[in-house]
C-alpha cells in the first residue's frame, strides 16, 4: 500500500486546492447573490429566494434518486477496469433521466399547494419556474458523480463553479429585465440546462450499441437497487442543512426567513469547506474499504478530519469577525439581528466540521441502506430539535436546535463506523 499511499497524498491535495478555489468562487457568488437580492427585491424576496432555493435542492435529491451515489461508487470501484466504465455509467443517466421528468413534472404540479403551505404564493409561482430545471438537475449530478468516481476533480470543481456563476447571471438578468422577484426561480431552471452540455462533452458518455445488452440491464438493476436504498441518504443529506429554513418558512414570515437565511447562507458556506474534503475522500475510501486496509484507512480518515477541521476553524474565525462588519452595506438591521443566529450555528458546525469528511464512509464501504438510516437518526433529530424550539424562540431557537442536530451527527457518524464498519472507536479515533 505504500504506493497506493503516495498516491493519496499527492492527488488528494492537489485535487482539494482546485475544489477549494471553486469553493471560494461559490461563496463569493453567494454573497454576492444575496446581497443583490436583498438591495434590489428586499429582505422579504430574500426569504423567498432562499425557500426556492431549499425546495429545489431537496426535491433535486428525488429526481437523482441516489444514482449520483451509485455512479460515483461503482466508477471508483472500477476504475482499473476502464471497459466496464461505459455501461456502468449510461446506465445511471438513463434512469437518471426518467427519474429527473417525473419529478419535474411532479413539483411543478406541486409549486401551488407548496406555496399554500409556506403562506407565500411567491414561493409557489417561483418553484413552477424552478421545477423544469429538476430534469437537468438529475442528469448533471448523475455526470458529476462519475467525474467524482474517476477523481476527475478539476473539471469535477469547474463544474461547480459553473453552475453558481450561471445563477448569478440569471438572476442579474431577470432583474435587468424588471421581472418580479418570483421569476428569480428559473435561475435555477437556466443554470441546469447550461451546465449539461459542458458536462457531456467533457465525460463524452456512450449512451447506446452496447455490444453486451445483458450487461446494460445488469447494471440498471444494479442502479436501482443501490440508488433506491441511498435514496434516504442523498434526500436528506441535502434537506439536512436546510431543515431549520424550511421548518421556519411554516411557522414565521418570510421577512424572518430572510434574517435566518442570510445568516444560514455563510452557514451553508461554512459547511462546504468539510464537504469539499469529503468529496475528495469518497472514491479513496472506496478503494481503501475494499482492500481492507484498516491502519490505512484510519489515517487518511484522520488526515481528512483535521484538515477539514483546521480549514473551518480559520474560516469561522475569519467570518465571525467580518460578518458585523457589513451592517453598512445591507438592509437595515439584517446584519445585525442575525448575528446571533451566525454565532450559534458556527459551534454546532465546528464540531461536527471534524467528522464530515467520513460521514458517507458507509456508502463509500456498500452499505446505502445503512448510510440512510444513519442521516435518517440525524435528520429526526434535527426536525425533533427544531420543532421544540422555534414555536418558542423564534429563528433564535432554529439556530440552537440546528447546532445541537450537528453535535449529534457528530456522535451517531461516528457510532455508525464502530458498529457496522468494526473500527472499535469509529474511523478517526480507532487505535493503529
Amino acid at each position: 500500500m505504500a504506493g497506493f499511499r503516495t498516491w493519496i497524498d499527492s492527488k488528494f491535495l492537489t485535487d482539494t486546492a482546485w475544489n477549494y478555489a471553486a469553493f471560494a468562487i461559490m461563496a463569493a457568488t453567494g454573497v454576492i447573490l444575496n446581497f443583490f437580492i436583498a438591495m434590489r427585491f428586499g429582505i422579504e424576496t430574500l426569504g423567498v429566494f432562499n425557500q426556492i432555493y431549499a425546495v429545489f435542492v431537496v426535491t433535486g435529491q428525488l429526481a437523482a434518486f441516489g444514482l449520483h451515489d451509485s455512479a460515483q461508487v461503482h466508477n471508483a470501484e472500477h476504475i482499473d477496469t476502464p471497459e466496464r466504465l461505459g455501461v456502468v455509467s449510461a446506465a445511471a443517466l438513463w434512469l437518471a433521466f426518467g427519474f429527473g421528468l417525473l419529478t419535474a413534472i411532479m413539483v411543478f404540479a406541486l409549486s401551488g399547494p407548496i406555496g399554500r403551505l409556506a403562506d407565500s404564493p411567491a414561493v409557489g409561482l417561483g418553484i413552477a419556474f424552478a421545477a423544469p430545471g429538476l430534469l437537468f438537475f438529475a442528469l448533471n449530478k448523475v455526470l458529476m458523480g462519475i467525474l467524482n468516481g474517476r477523481r476527475r476533480m478539476k473539471a469535477f470543481a469547474a463544474a461547480q463553479a459553473f453552475r453558481v456563476t450561471a445563477i448569478l447571471i440569471a438572476c442579474l438578468t431577470i432583474a435587468a429585465l424588471g421581472l418580479p422577484g418570483h421569476v428569480l426561480g428559473l435561475s435555477f431552471s437556466i443554470a441546469e440546462i447550461a451546465l449539461l452540455p459542458g458536462l457531456y462533452y467533457v465525460l463524452r458518455p456512450a449512451l447506446v450499441d452496447f455490444a453486451e445488452r445483458g450487461e446494460f440491464k445488469t447494471w440498471i438493476g444494479h442502479h436501482l437497487r443501490f440508488g433506491s436504498r441511498a435514496l434516504a441518504n442523498g434526500f436528506l443529506a441535502e434537506s439536512y442543512i436546510r431543515i431549520d429554513i424550511l421548518m421556519l418558512a411554516v411557522f414565521v414570515s418570510d421577512k424572518d426567513v430572510g434574517i435566518y437565511s442570510f445568516a444560514a447562507l455563510f452557514i451553508e458556506g461554512l459547511y462546504q469547506i468539510p464537504v469539499v474534503v469529503r468529496t475528495i475522500a469518497n472514491p479513496v475510501l472506496v478503494r481503501l474499504l475494499i482492500a481492507g486496509d484498516r491502519s490505512e484507512t484510519v489515517r487518511f480518515a484522520r488526515k481528512s478530519a483535521l484538515l477539514s477541521f483546521g480549514v473551518f476553524v480559520i474560516a469561522a474565525a475569519a467570518v465571525l469577525f467580518i460578518y458585523p462588519y457589513l451592517g453598512p452595506y445591507f438592509p437595515a438591521g439584517l446584519v445585525a439581528d442575525s448575528y446571533l443566529v451566525l454565532m450559534i450555528l458556527v459551534g454546532g458546525l465546528t464540531v461536527y466540521s471534524a467528522f464530515i469528511p467520513v460521514d458517507h464512509a458507509l456508502l463509500q464501504a456498500g452499505q446505502p441502506g445503512r448510510q440512510s438510516l444513519l442521516m435518517s437518526a440525524n435528520v429526526l433529530a434535527n426536525i425533533a430539535l427544531n420543532f421544540s424550539l422555534i414555536p418558542f424562540f423564534g429563528i433564535s431557537g432554529a439556530a440552537a436546535a440546528t447546532a445541537a442536530a450537528f453535535v449529534f451527527s457528530s456522535l451517531s457518524v461516528n457510532g455508525a463506523a464502530r458498529k457496522w464498519l468494526g473500527f472499535e472507536r469509529g474511523l478517526v479515533f480507532t487505535r493503529i
